[in-house]
């Protein structure tokens, strides 16, 4: 066998072990990857977006006397993208010392919104006392959890009357007025702005029964699919802000200067791209090699086409 024919062959081994490889390989690869990405000191260096910047503003510009109401709206399944938001606003409120309701219209945004909260509350408490500061975060005074109410455009119509037409007691069975933050609450009036994080059309709900008739501004976290679809509410001036997917939590991380889960997933996302683009480009390259190997093996003689 010619020296140029035992080339040909190591080369084409090669490219049949690349197209035939172990999936179980790739997926190893990509594990490391994730990994590397949670633990390690990277940064996706991502930039912020007008819409995202809008959300930032709005809530930098509001009366931090005056509560945020936070909707909680959507099960364990958008968690990934959706929790970064939530624990992102609850800080940065918290820093402004601005209190927060929160509320869900889906069963599974009450548990959601109470360990969120809960935890926020600890990691915010445990940073004052390391600093020797009297201030705490408490449950009633900076920020109050109302739970579920079943009815969609019932409830959030509802809250521009009367909260407690609504909500009598907050998920723990205190009544509103036994609550210090809620004493002077009766409605959107009352409130600096309403927030909804969400994996479904319910932003629309928000937008149609609260912002156009109380005129509440209504600001919203939303799943990057979904995102597309209220880019022209924010055109027309009928939402306040919006973040979209783990890349609009990650900017506004940035903006609140507290990189945390969502600019670490940001890198995990854009490393396990890559690496995925690069399996595309050698699969083909692979696939090729081996198709005009085999024309020569079997056609020696044709020319090339």
């Amino acid at each position: 066998m010619q020296k140029w024919e035992v080339v040909a062959e190591k080369s084409k081994n090669i490219w049949q072990r690349m197209l035939s490889l172990d999936r179980r390989w790739i997926f190893l690869v990509e594990a490391i990857i994730v990994i590397g990405a949670l633990v390690g000191p990277f940064n996706a260096g991502v930039k912020v977006t007008p819409a995202v910047s809008s959300f930032y503003d709005a809530i930098e510009r509001s009366d931090p006397s005056e509560p945020i109401l936070l909707a909680v709206d959507f099960p364990p399944s958008g968690l990934p993208e959706l929790e970064p938001m939530i624990v992102g606003i609850l800080r940065h409120a918290f820093e402004r010392g601005q209190p927060v309701i929160l509320m869900t219209l889906q069963m599974e945004g009450v548990a959601i919104s109470e360990r969120i909260v809960n935890q926020v509350e600890r990691e915010t408490n445990a940073f004052y006392e390391e600093n020797d500061e009297a201030q705490r975060i408490t449950m009633g005074e900076d920020w109050v959890n109302l739970g579920f109410r079943a009815g969609f455009a019932a409830v959030i119509l509802g809250l521009g009357d009367e909260i407690r037409n609504v909500y009598n007691t907050d998920m723990y069975g205190n009544y509103l007025d036994e609550l210090p933050l809620m004493r002077s609450i009766h409605n959107y009036d009352d409130m600096a702005l309403m927030i909804d994080i969400s994996w479904s059309s319910t932003p629309e709900s928000w937008i149609a029964f609260a912002g156009a008739p109380f005129g509440i501004n209504v600001l919203t976290g939303i799943t990057a699919v979904s995102a597309p679809q209220y880019y022209v509410y924010l055109q027309t001036g009928q939402l306040g802000g919006m973040l979209g997917g783990l890349k609009g939590a990650a900017e506004y991380e940035v903006l609140i200067n507290r990189s945390d889960v969502a600019s670490k997933g940001m890198v995990a996302q854009f490393g396990v791209h890559v690496f995925i683009v690069i399996l595309i480009l050698i699969g083909n390259v692979a696939f090729f090699a081996l198709k005009g190997k085999r024309r020569e093996e079997h056609h020696p003689h044709l020319p090339d086409e």
